[in-house]
This record gives C-alpha cells, sequence and structure tokens, in this order.
C-alpha cells in the first residue's frame, strides 16, 4: 500500500488551523507497546506531530518549530537549515531562535542542501518565474545570497511530455559532487526517476542511475555516506516478486480490465559512480527518505511499518522512523506511531498516524 500525498496535505491543513498546546519536549514512545532503540548521534526530521520540525536526541522528540520542515545541519551540528515554502529559515541549537534567510528566496527556493563548509547552498528552483510548466532546475548561491548559479538546464523535453525536471540535491561531504533526482526518458514520457551528479561549477553532469537500465524504478531521493564513496536512495523493483496486483486500466464500463504489478519501495546503496547497486531493505513495506549515520554504518529511513505489523485496522496510516546496519542487518525502530488525536481537529475520531520523514543525522 502506497503512502498517499493527501496525508501529506492533511498534515499540513491540520497545522495550519490547530491551536496546538502540546509540550517542547515530546516522549519518543508514545505508544508504549512499540521498542524503540537508541542511537548515537542526533537526527533532525520533519513530522506532523504537534509540530513541523523536530529534533531526535538520546531517544526524546523536542519540536523545534511549528512550521516548516526538511531541515539540514549545519557541519558542526549547531544550527538546522529548513524551508517554509519557498523561503529558507535557519534554527540555533544553541540559542532557539530562528532567522531568516531572506536573500535565498527570490529563486523560489523548494528542496535545498548545504556545502560542507557552510558557505554556499544548492537548491532546485523553477526560476525567479514560479510557472509548475518550467521543470525545476539545479542552482548554487552563496548563503549570503550573492553569486547565484544555474547548473542544470532541463527543459521538460517535447511537447507532451511531463515537465520534470531537477529534485532533492545533496552536497557530497567533500564538497566535489552534487547528487540529485532528474528526468529519464522512457517510453516517450519523461519523469524525475534517474540519479545524476555534477560538480559545483556545473561541469561534469552525469547520469549514474536510470530506471531504464536494469530491474529498478521509481528512483528517489540519493544521499551520501561520510565519506563520499557511496550514496543510499529509495527505489521499486520493476515486477516486484513481492508486490501486488492492480488494475492499471480498464474501459469506462468496467470491461477489459487490465493488470499490472505495484511494488513496494526499498533501501539500496550503490558506489558514487552508480555501480554495485545493493538492496538493503527487503521487507513488504514501503521504505523512503534514507540518509547514512555519521559513521556510515547505518542508514535511516522512513517507514509505514506499523501500519501492517501492528494490524492496525482503518487507520490513515503514518510513517516512522527505522535505522539498519547497511548490510540489511539489526533493524531497530527509532520513533513510535502516534495518533494525532488532539491535535488533529479536522477528525480526531479517525485516528490518523503521524508521519515521520525526511531524516538528516549528525553526530
Amino acid at each position: 500500500m502506497k503512502i498517499n500525498n493527501s496525508i501529506l496535505i492533511v498534515g499540513a491543513i491540520i497545522l495550519s488551523i490547530s491551536t496546538l498546546s502540546c509540550a517542547k519536549r515530546i516522549d519518543s514512545m508514545e505508544n508504549k507497546d512499540n521498542q524503540v532503540t537508541l542511537v548515537k548521534g542526533i537526527i533532525n526530521f520533519s513530522s506532523d506531530r504537534g509540530g513541523c520540525l523536530f529534533l531526535l536526541k538520546d531517544g526524546k522528540i523536542e519540536r523545534l518549530t511549528l512550521e516548516g520542515g526538511h531541515g539540514r545541519f549545519s557541519a558542526d551540528g549547531k544550527k538546522i537549515y529548513f524551508h517554509k515554502g519557498s523561503e529558507l529559515f535557519v534554527y540555533d541549537l544553541q540559542t532557539n531562535k530562528t532567522d531568516i534567510l531572506n536573500e535565498i528566496t527570490k529563486y523560489k527556493t523548494f528542496e535545498f542542501d548545504l556545502s560542507p563548509d557552510n558557505k554556499q547552498i544548492v537548491f532546485t528552483s523553477f526560476g525567479q518565474k514560479f510557472d509548475y510548466d518550467i521543470p525545476e532546475n539545479i542552482y548554487v548561491a552563496n548563503i549570503d545570497g550573492t553569486n547565484y548559479k544555474q547548473l542544470t538546464f532541463f527543459t521538460g523535453g517535447p511537447k507532451g511530455w511531463n515537465a520534470s525536471g531537477a529534485a532533492r540535491p545533496r552536497w557530497s561531504p567533500d564538497g566535489k559532487t552534487i547528487v540529485f533526482n532528474g528526468p529519464d526518458i522512457i517510453n516517450n514520457s519523461c519523469s524525475s526517476n534517474a540519479i545524476y551528479t555534477i560538480k559545483p561549477d556545473g561541469t561534469n553532469l552525469k547520469k549514474i542511475i536510470s530506471i531504464g537500465e536494469g530491474k529498478l524504478s521509481y528512483v528517489r531521493y540519493p544521499s551520501w555516506s561520510p565519506d563520499s564513496k557511496k550514496i543510499t536512495f529509495q527505489a521499486e523493483i520493476r515486477n516486484d516478486p513481492q508486490g501486488y496486483e492492480y488494475i492499471a486500466t480498464s474501459n469506462t464500463d468496467g470491461s477489459n480490465p487490465k493488470k499490472a504489478i505495484a511494488g513496494y519501495s526499498y533501501i539500496f546503496i550503490a558506489n558514487a559512480d552508480g555501480s554495485d547497486i545493493r538492496q538493503v531493505t527487503k521487507k513488504q513495506f514501503d521504505d523512503s527518505d534514507p540518509v547514512f549515520s555519521p559513521d556510515g554504518k547505518q542508514i535511516c529511513f522512513a517507514s509505514h511499518r506499523h501500519y501492517v505489523e501492528d494490524k492496525i485496522p482503518n487507520a490513515v496510516m503514518g510513517s516512522e522512523l527505522f535505522a539498519i546496519n547497511i548490510d540489511g542487518t539489526n533493524e531497530i525502530r527509532l520513533t513510535a506511531p502516534m495518533i494525532l488525536g488532539e491535535y488533529n481537529v479536522i477528525s480526531p475520531h479517525l485516528g490518523e498516524y503521524a508521519s515521520d520523514n525526511s531524516p538528516d543525522w549528525h553526530e
């Protein structure tokens, strides 16, 4: 079962119209029946569990902001950069203060990352003119808002193709390379299902993983290992043997149904050049948003495992954070399921579950 984008939309609506009264520190063991294991370091993540941006430390969840999300740690771990809409902000973990980076917003910033020295930012944008018919591209700029440079120039393809462009840029820890999702052309259609690398100066653009080659599909969310030698990403397996059948198309009266196989989303790792792809998670769940631990031995990811494992009936499912060794062993739960309950002022009786996602891990 897929995590529907409508869940994210509902979460955003809930936050925008709710009056939140929860304490700043929230126990990560909201559900005492689910074991949560401690890990070294700190993890920031996005969620709709009574806020937007959260910090996981020593098994405790601390709410940082009521709005925004998708945070990225500064190199020293003392600040978290995050976005709200198309605006970028920075949260100081020492002072608990938030400041806006006004200069960056003129390019309608969306997904972003920081250079290892925190002097530059890489981000996706439609450009200075907001237009969904124009594909997003990769830009870099100084953190003070100077020296903007466009790195990619995807056009969306010939007329009739989807205007898919760049997404989810991540700067390598050694500062030499940026990895991101980009368009792949399959059977005259275009979608952001390939993984590319490019140098920060815009040279040496390479497609390193393509869904048109091999068994993978829906390749998403690449992220670097601490030594910049590997990447982790999520993907589905074409004709997944663990997948399930669904009706892909039929006539308007329901006749002549055509079936297809829907697969699950798994976590993979590969070398930085896209070679030696290895599957890390193999269970029948949708796993997403992978990031390496600071020592490179584990991967943190989001998953909706509780919906199946805990046999929750008629729930609008969310997701929690998990960690696993890079060889696929020792999977552990980092956050427990949380029913929105009192935070969901629209329909608290439905028992929608909070969605934890977009983790970033720092020592």
